[in-house]
């Protein structure tokens, strides 16, 4: 495969610290999503190739759609980290636009050398090597071009480690973080063993019955403001307890405020399970940079897909994100 980037001499220099190094801790972000979870296990099973103590580290549990994927052995969560599994040689962060994304993940990055692999524009370039290009899909797309340059094979279980990561970040290759660059990585992890209808089933339509009574609840909040270009929902941590459901299972809500006709913006509030404040994700369709406004907030992520943690109630919440996007041109 051609590998035309401009980043080669970073995932050369990536390529060589791993295969120095004889321990690599990987980190996911906090509440790790689909482009984390399958970027973090395509990296530790190309690690577990080349003969490495790999360990992939959260502060968060992966959520249970993604319990079909290879290599969950190698994924722990910070409450079972012990002190004799380091010290490390390296620390590979990823999809973490700066050290805090980890969460309490990041008290056990310590390592010889940092590496920091993400797709994020608002990445605050951390790393003692950065592999960071905004104007890939996903994180995964560029594990994958780190794992081509390394010569580690992508067996079957990487590719649809890596497949699944970037259909999650795409959309089903829906955004426009879709490139042709995108369908050229997919096209060569299906021909490596992907089942892009076995993985689409498996994200899509495989849905508990406690996640569509949670949906019900939310979409009853539906409300549309500026002249209906901007859409949300709320979710109150009574919501959740009474569809059965957990916090996990608000991911992915957004998105149905964002289909309807007409908007721009969509947001989902989400009452925190901790009760230390409200979750926002905001979406966009095409004009608004969604990650401006959640970096104001003390958040980031991508100009159409971002968050937030605000500490307060639901109505303060509500009304920072709404001050803010009364300034925008929606």
């Amino acid at each position: 495969m051609t590998m035309s980037v401009a980043w080669r001499e970073e995932t050369t220099q990536i390529g060589e610290v791993l295969r120095q190094s004889e321990k690599v801790l990987i980190l996911e972000h906090e509440k790790p999503d689909g482009d984390s979870i399958g970027a973090g296990l395509g990296l530790a099973l190309g690690m577990l190739f080349l003969g490495k103590n790999a360990i992939l580290l959260s502060q968060d549990p992966h959520p249970s759609t993604y319990d079909f994927l290879p290599g969950r052995h190698l994924h722990i969560v910070v409450s079972d980290m012990k002190s004799e599994y380091g010290p490390f040689d390296a620390v590979v962060f990823l999809d973490c636009a700066d050290r805090a994304r980890a969460g309490a993940a990041v008290e056990f990055a310590k390592g010889d050398i940092v590496i920091n692999i993400d797709h994020h524009v608002t990445n605050s370039m951390f790393g003692d090597i950065n592999l960071v290009d905004p104007g890939a899909s996903s994180t995964s797309e560029l594990v994958f071009y780190l794992l081509k340059t390394m010569q580690v094979p992508i067996t079957r279980n990487i590719a649809i480690c890596l497949y699944t990561g970037i259909i999650s970040d795409t959309g089903a290759f829906r955004y426009e973080n879709t490139t042709s660059r995108t369908f050229a990585v997919a096209s060569h992890l299906v021909d490596a063993g992907a089942d892009p209808s076995r993985i689409a089933n498996q994200l899509y339509e495989c849905r508990t019955a406690s996640f569509l009574l949670l949906l019900g609840k939310a979409l009853q909040t539906l409300s549309l403001h500026h002249d209906g270009k901007v859409a949300s929902v709320e979710i109150t941590r009574e919501m959740i307890r009474d569809a059965g459901s957990s916090f996990q299972e608000t991911d992915g809500i957004v998105d149905y405020p964002r289909s309807i006709e007409g908007v721009e913006v969509a947001l989902c509030f989400k009452e925190r399970p901790d009760g230390i404040g409200v979750d926002v994700s905001f979406r966009s369709k095409c004009r608004v940079d969604v990650s401006k406004i959640a970096e104001a907030l003390g958040g980031g992520g991508h100009p159409r897909a971002a968050g937030a943690t605000i500490t307060g109630s639901m109505e303060e919440a509500k009304d920072k994100v709404f001050s803010l996007l009364s300034k925008e041109q929606i």
